[in-house]
């Protein structure tokens, strides 16, 4: 069981990545969030 990583979500869910290092809750909701807010501090720093 994990706590999502992204600062304003607070869901928990069971990780069964093979590796065990999960992130998220899920890529539509949170990892998406994350990826594009990455990518535009990157493209707003060139």
């Amino acid at each position: 069981m994990r706590e999502c990583g992204a600062h304003n979500c607070h869901l928990v869910f069971v990780d069964t990545s093979r590796p065990g290092q999960r992130r998220w809750c899920s890529m539509e909701r949170c990892g998406n969030r994350h990826k594009v807010s990455s990518l535009r501090a990157r493209r707003a720093a060139d």
